[in-house]
């Protein structure tokens, strides 16, 4: 069976970032969804739970039993948990994606970036993403003004407490499915060397953190490759550190 593509957007964005490779799945005969995860943070904490719950749901209702979870930057820290939730045969493709941690105490960002969003916040709400970074350097990003308006127009503040909240461990330990990397950016090398470490089949496609919305076709053939050579060889999401 031909197996479901998932495309997970970053919590800081939305399902515009994915968009356009979704399209290209699309055209190439794949079912393809790209869960929104907006209202995750509605009624408080804890909001990991409820992010991935909002995932999964509309990940299953697709009623596969093979799924290709990709995740884009931040999206990466819940895949154990997501394809804990989604069941079935997953294969995870990070992609520019942060890697999840094992530690009991694990937050939703890395510790060392936690810093960065404290003194973004103003009375415990972190500004949009778009908001982070220098326009110049936004700018980059994006192949056209359209794709910069869709995309910076889903980015919402959200709660501080969210990026520093820490995740619950899974009663019956990471889930098996198999793994692989798909680098596009500098400040993403140092994931792509832990995973291939671990074993996973790793693939650079230079560009920018946001390069699914430059490349599309490039991106979607890329992520069908590594995703059949991480079916094919059986790397692990648990073989990570």
């Amino acid at each position: 069976m031909t197996p479901l593509v998932a495309l997970v957007h970053a919590p800081v964005l939305g399902p515009s970032s994915w968009l356009p490779v979704a399209e290209e799945f699309s055209r190439a005969g794949s079912e393809v969804v790209v869960p929104a995860l907006a209202g995750f943070t509605d009624g408080g904490a804890p909001y990991a739970p409820r992010l991935v719950r909002l995932a999964a749901a509309q990940i299953r209702a697709a009623r596969r039993d093979a799924v290709v979870l990709v995740t884009h930057s931040g999206a990466g820290t819940f895949v154990p948990h997501l394809a804990a939730a989604v069941g079935g045969e997953v294969v995870a493709v990070f992609t520019d994606a942060a890697l999840p941690n094992r530690s009991s105490d694990a937050t939703v960002v890395d510790a060392e970036f936690l810093p960065y969003l404290y003194e973004l916040a103003t009375g415990g709400v972190v500004p949009p993403w778009p908001q982070w970074w220098p326009a110049e350097d936004l700018s980059r990003l994006f192949p056209d003004d359209a794709a910069r308006e869709a995309v910076c127009g889903e980015a919402r503040p959200l709660p501080l407490e969210f990026f520093a909240e820490e995740l619950a461990a899974l009663p019956d330990g990471w889930p098996s499915c198999r793994a692989a990397y798909l680098a596009f950016s500098e400040p993403y090398r140092r994931e792509a060397d832990v995973a291939a470490r671990a074993g996973w089949p790793v693939r650079d496609v230079p560009g920018g953190h946001l390069h699914m919305l430059v490349s599309p076709a490039e991106v979607a053939t890329a992520i069908t490759g590594l995703a059949e050579q991480a079916r094919a060889t059986g790397t692990s999401l648990d073989s990570l550190p």
